[in-house]
């Protein structure tokens, strides 16, 4: 049986929308961060915006202590 413990992951990125550049980090709880990525890419394209036009820079794991995202700790200390 696979590993099914949620982690929380980092990802940094950046998209033009109206000629202006954007830069964004989400916090996401997810099982592998191709799991995160798609979460954090259907919540940015809801906005109207290109799949095509966003530029994912990091996408990382990290711990409890290292997210400033009070509704994902609160989420993880269930």
């Amino acid at each position: 049986m696979a590993n099914s413990e949620v982690k929380i992951y980092k990802i940094t990125g950046k998209y033009v929308k109206k000629h202006q550049k954007f830069k964004f980090t989400k916090y996401v709880r997810a099982l592998t961060p191709e799991n995160a990525l798609d979460k954090v890419l259907g919540a940015i394209t809801s906005q109207r915006i290109l799949r095509r036009k966003i530029e994912i820079v990091e996408n990382t794991e990290v711990s409890l202590d290292e997210c400033p995202d009070l509704y994902i700790r609160g989420l993880a200390n269930l």
